[in-house]
């Protein structure tokens, strides 16, 4: 493995350090408190060497630490070499082969990591695969005889003081608790250096890069916001931000494997057009709190077959079974308030093979036949460079009164707004999402005029929502989108809210727990999650829009979104399509 560089130093007894060789040893022990307590606690075992791999920033340090004693004290000299973790192991990888050094069976190891015991069981042969280890015992002796033990031992040095590492850690696990109880009546010293870290995967590169960076800026707003306050009790929080391919499952596997190697306190993702099943078992083998605003009703149904697994996983927008549905509810609307007469009762759907892209579900199905419409045709096209030319033919030839177009990539569905306005019919069009994107409009340009869209979870029009918006604009110099900056700047508030709460956002149960018994009113609505953790919908799922997030239904007026429903977030009154004034006249 190759050395990017190393450097030594000597920590003495009292905890003074020099340098001995290269120009950062000293440096990395002032910045990485904990490394500095495990050298001094070396001098106090009988113990003559260890090492170990402990993550800092950037990455990962191979750390070896020696008692050298001298004439008039004892010293430990601290020797560090930055290097990727080795033999292709993983973060997670990591932990569970340190606890099988320490003899931990894997039914134990899953208690420590709360994970599954088939979970543990899966690292364990990826471990002796990578590692060319016939045994658990080889392993064992291999992680031993190269280091390849991880400080702070996950879960505690409990049971492996057998080994050099175990013994370190209980020391400075000893120490903490005699500094705690040198005075039981005074005031609590809070540790202002080690920051709450959010991990956060949106794609920063390819098709969706557009609303992979409005994620980005909502998270790093609120954080800025909170941090400028404070903090939460007096610790600032910070964002680790990887980019994410969402639509391939290796994508997703990249992104959770690079926050994966970051001791993190949470994961914010903003959502996955494949690989949602692997992020929801990924985030549950990791064991901290996963906020995602996938709109899929399969994680919801994951997570109710499983609550004792997926305890810590919420899904902080509406499901996508209430976008067809929805879609009904607005068309009944528009005709029962004969604000359209629609000129048929033929409705066509298109909808996308990705993750939460299927639209013509059984509920929507079931709410367009109770109202009398049918469902005359269902197009699935791909999620990227579909044939829209061709699709507005088929249009053509089923001339329903409204199209349902469930394309979440705006540049997508720009390219299909401008096909469909150079040769339209006298149907609606009701698109999905992605006009929520201010990219949308960049690029349909005058075609987007008359579209009407929807999200299940969306900014509102209202005070807090302005508000937000002014602020997005003073920091990045551009007016946010409709939905994914307000829901990550909404996932950070969450998080600090339950931080707060709690008081150790390491307790991880502790931040489930207030994150499920709490309601919070962010820019994008209520955040109040029902058994499933997963957000409400209003009017779909509750008619107390306190409660809920507003099933949102824009028109594009003007070259703005406007709200036509629900109430009270209403700003406009449905204009006719101009393709459909067009024709009439």
């Amino acid at each position: 493995m190759e050395t990017v560089y190393g450097s030594s130093a000597i920590v003495h007894r009292d905890g003074t350090i020099e340098e001995l060789e290269g120009a950062a040893g000293r440096r990395l022990l002032l910045a990485s408190p904990d490394l500095l307590r495990y050298a001094r606690a070396l001098l106090r075992l009988d113990v003559p060497d260890v090492r170990f791999l402990w993550h800092g920033a950037p990455g990962w340090l191979l750390v070896r630490m020696e008692r050298s004693r001298q004439a008039r004290s004892d010293r430990c000299v601290v020797s560090l070499w930055w290097r990727d973790l080795p033999c292709g192991l993983t973060a997670r990888e990591l932990d569970v082969l340190t606890l099988i050094a320490g003899g931990l069976g894997n039914r134990e190891i899953a208690g420590r990591l709360r994970a599954s015991v088939r979970t543990v069981s899966t690292h364990v042969e990826h471990i002796l695969l990578k590692l060319g280890a016939r045994s658990r015992a080889g392993a064992a002796a291999i992680a031993v005889d190269r280091g390849l033990l991880r400080l702070p031992i996950p879960g505690g040095a409990r049971d492996l003081d057998g080994l050099g590492v175990g013994a370190l850690e209980a020391a400075v696990a000893e120490e903490r608790d005699a500094t705690r109880l040198i005075r039981i009546d005074a005031p609590i010293a809070i540790d202002r250096r080690r920051p709450h870290l959010i991990g956060a995967a949106f794609p920063l590169s390819g098709p969706a890069r557009a609303d992979g960076i409005q994620m980005r800026n909502g998270a790093m707003l609120a954080i800025d916001e909170i941090n400028a306050r404070g903090g939460v009790a007096g610790r600032p929080i910070e964002l680790v931000s990887v980019d994410m391919n969402i639509f391939s499952e290796q994508g997703v596997r990249d992104a959770f494997g690079r926050l994966e190697a970051v001791d993190i306190d949470a994961i914010i993702v903003g959502y996955t057009l494949s690989g949602t099943e692997f992020a929801l078992e990924a985030a549950a083998d990791l064991g901290i709190p996963f906020l995602h605003a996938t709109t899929s009703e399969a994680a919801l149904t994951r997570v109710r077959s499983d609550p004792g697994r997926f305890q810590r996983i919420f899904q902080v927008c509406p499901s996508e079974v209430h976008y067809g549905v929805g879609f009904i509810r607005f068309l009944d609307d528009l005709a029962r308030g004969e604000r359209w007469e629609p000129p048929s009762r033929r409705l066509m759907i298109i909808e996308t093979p990705v993750d939460s892209g299927q639209m013509a579900t059984t509920p929507t199905l079931a709410a367009a036949a109770a109202s009398g419409w049918i469902v005359d045709a269902v197009e699935c096209v791909p999620e990227l460079d579909a044939d829209w030319e061709g699709l507005v033919r088929r249009i053509h030839a089923v001339d329903p009164a409204a199209v349902l177009v469930a394309d979440f990539v705006p540049r997508e569905l720009a390219a299909f707004q401008r096909a469909y306005a150079a040769n339209p019919t006298d149907a609606l069009v009701y698109a999905i999402y992605a006009p929520s994107v201010p990219e949308f409009l960049e690029l349909a340009g005058p075609t987007a005029e008359g579209l009407i869209w929807s999200t299940v979870t969306g900014t509102y029009p209202d005070l807090l929502g302005g508000r937000f918006a002014r602020r997005y604009l003073r920091a990045f110099g551009r007016p946010p989108g409709r939905s994914h900056a307000g829901i990550a700047y909404d996932e950070v508030h969450l998080l600090a809210s339950a931080w707060a709460g709690v008081g150790n956002p390491r307790d991880f149960d502790g931040v489930a727990s207030h994150l499920r018994h709490g309601a919070y009113r962010g820019v994008n609505g209520t955040y109040f999650f029902d058994e499933s953790q997963g957000a409400i919908s209003y009017p779909g799922m509750t008619l107390d829009p306190s409660l809920g997030q507003a099933h949102l239904v824009f028109q594009v007026q003007n070259g703005e979104h406007r709200v036509l429903a629900p109430a009270p977030y209403v700003q406009a009154a449905f204009r006719p399509p101009p393709w459909v004034r067009a024709r009439a006249t």
